[in-house]
C-alpha cells in the first residue's frame, strides 16, 4: 500500500510456511485440543464436537485468518494501526482489543510452555511413571510446587533473547522446530495405532452422542478452540503478514496451513485416545464409562491430559524414556516458536506508537510474566485465563470482521456504519486482496457472504 515501507520479508515460500505453522503449532494443537475434545466427549463417543470444530474451520477461522493475512500484507501495519489507517482514527480501540487478548493469552501460554520444559528435565532425572495414578501425581506435584514460576520465568527470558535478533531469527527456528515435532508427533502417532484396543479409543472419538448438540458449552468450546488451533482472530498473522511480499499466496496460505493445523490436532487426539484406552481397557480391563471418567479427570479442568498420558504411551516401548524427553523437548520448541509469534505481536504493536525496539521488547517481558505469575501459582487461575481468553479471542475476531465490513476505498470512516455492509467486504476482497495480490488464489465471493 502506498506510503507504508517494505519491511524485511521472510527469505523463501518454505520459511513462510513453516513460521506461519510455527506460530499456531504447539501446545495449542498437543496439549489444548485432546482434552478439549475428551471434555466435550459424550458417553457414546466424541464425534458431535468433531463436527462443529470442522464447521467452525470453514465457517469462522478460515474465513478470519484470510483478513488477518490480508490487512497485514496490504496495511504493513500492525493491528492498532492497521485500524487507523485503513478505518480512521477513532478505531484504533478495535485493534487495541486484538492486541489485549493476545497479551492475555501470552500470559498463561508461557507458563503451559513451562510445564513442557520441566518434564524434559523430569523425563531425564526420572523413571517414567509406572501407572495413571503415578502420572497424575508427578503433574500434580508439578502444578503444586514453585517450579512453574521458575519455568514460567526461563521461557519468558528465553523468548525476549530470540525476538531480540528479529525477523531472521525466529524464521531460522522455525525452520528446525516445526519439522521435528512434525516427524515426532507423526511418530507418536503410528506407534499409537499398533497398541492392542486403540482401535476402540479411535471408534470412540469418531462415534456420536447426538444430545451433545444441545449442549451450550460444546458450541462455545468448538468455535474458540478452533480459533485457538489456528491463531484466527488473535491478529499473529497480520505481524506475520507484514513481512509478506505481494506475491506470496495469503488466500493459499490462509486456507491451506489452518487445514494443515487441524489434521495436526485431529492426529494428536487419536494418538491419546488410542494410548488411554489401550492401558485402560487392554490392560486393565475397564469399561468404556470408566475410561469416559477417567479421560475428564487428568488434573484440574484435565489440564494433565497429554502430559499424563504421552509418559504411558512411552513408558513400556524400548528407549521410551529417551523418546519422551525428545517428544517434550520438540513440544517445548514448537511452543517457544508459538510464543515467539505471540510477543512479537506485542512489540511490533508498541513500536508502531513510535517505541524503539530495544525499550518495547523488554517492557514486554517483564509485563508476560508479571501478568502471567497467577497461572503459574495457581492451577484454578490458568483454567480461568484458558476460557477467558479462549472466549475473547472470538471477540477480537470480530473486530476483524468489523474491519472487513467497514472498509472504504479511501482510509477515512464511513459515514454510515449501516450502509450496505457486503460492499465493505466486497472492497475489501478487490483492493486489499485480489488487485494486492499477485500470482494467488482468487479470494471468491463466499467469502464475502460469510463475512458478513
Amino acid at each position: 500500500m502506498g506510503g507504508a515501507e517494505t519491511p524485511p520479508q521472510f527469505s523463501s515460500t518454505i520459511a513462510l510456511i513453516l513460521s506461519c505453522l510455527g506460530c499456531v503449532v504447539g501446545t495449542g494443537n498437543i496439549w489444548r485440543f485432546p482434552r478439549i475434545v475428551a471434555n466435550n466427549a459424550g458417553d457414546e463417543g466424541g464425534l458431535v464436537f468433531l463436527i462443529v470444530w470442522a464447521a467452525c474451520l470453514l465457517l469462522w477461522s478460515i474465513p478470519v485468518i484470510l483478513i488477518e493475512y490480508s490487512t497485514g500484507r496490504y496495511a504493513r501495519r500492525a493491528p492498532v494501526e492497521a485500524f487507523a489507517l485503513l478505518l480512521g482514527k477513532n478505531y484504533r480501540w478495535l485493534g487495541g482489543w486484538v492486541v489485549i487478548v493476545n497479551l492475555g493469552i501470552t500470559c498463561y501460554y508461557s507458563v503451559v510452555l513451562g510445564w513442557t520444559l520441566y518434564y524434559v528435565f523430569y523425563c531425564m532425572a526420572h523413571s517414567l511413571p509406572g501407572d495413571h495414578t503415578a502420572a497424575v501425581g508427578v503433574f500434580d506435584e508439578m502444578t503444586d510446587s514453585a517450579y512453574p514460576v521458575l519455568t514460567h520465568f526461563v521461557c519468558v527470558v528465553l523468548v525476549a533473547l530470540i525476538l531480540s535478533k528479529s525477523v531472521a531469527t525466529f524464521e531460522k527456528v522455525n525452520m528446525v522446530v516445526v519439522p521435528i515435532l512434525l516427524a515426532i508427533v507423526l511418530f507418536s502417532f503410528v506407534y499409537s495405532l499398533t497398541l492392542p484396543y486403540a482401535s476402540e479409543g479411535i471408534k470412540y472419538l469418531f462415534k456420536p452422542d447426538w444430545s451433545q448438540f444441545g449442549e451450550p458449552r460444546l458450541w462455545v468450546d468448538a468455535i474458540s478452540q478452533n480459533a485457538w488451533d489456528t491463531g484466527a482472530g488473535g491478529g499473529l498473522f497480520v505481524v506475520y503478514a507484514i513481512y509478506m511480499s505481494r506475491s506470496r499466496g495469503v488466500v493459499r496460505y490462509g486456507t491451506l496451513i489452518p487445514f494443515a493445523n487441524n489434521v495436526v490436532s485431529l492426529i494428536s487426539s487419536i494418538t491419546t485416545l488410542s494410548t488411554v484406552f489401550h492401558v485402560k481397557v487392554g490392560v486393565e480391563g475397564r469399561n468404556l464409562s470408566e475410561v469416559v471418567a477417567i479421560l475428564k479427570d487428568n488434573g484440574k479442568a484435565n489440564t494433565g491430559l497429554t502430559f499424563v498420558w504421552i509418559p504411558t504411551l512411552y513408558k513400556d516401548m524400548s528407549g521410551g524414556r529417551a523418546l519422551a524427553v525428545f517428544f517434550f523437548l520438540s513440544l517445548f520448541f514448537a511452543g517457544l516458536s508459538s510464543m515467539v509469534a505471540l510477543m512479537e505481536f506485542g512489540v511490533r504493536n508498541v513500536e508502531d506508537f513510535g517505541v524503539k525496539r530495544k525499550f518495547a521488547l523488554p517492557g514486554l517481558a517483564v509485563f508476560i510474566f508479571f501478568g502471567g505469575l497467577g497461572s503459574a501459582l495457581d492451577l484454578d487461575v490458568l483454567v480461568n485465563q484458558d476460557f477467558v481468553w479462549g472466549f475473547g479471542l472470538l471477540l477480537s475476531g470480530s473486530c476483524l470482521v468489523t474491519l472487513v465490513i467497514l472498509f472504504r476505498d479511501s482510509y477515512t470512516p464511513p459515514r454510515n456504519v449501516c450502509l450496505n455492509v457486503l460492499s465493505g467486504a466486497n472492497r475489501f476482497r478487490r483492493l486489499a486482496v485480489n488487485e494486492y495480490g499477485a500470482g494467488d488464489w482468487p479470494l471468491p465471493l463466499l467469502w464475502s457472504i460469510i463475512i458478513t
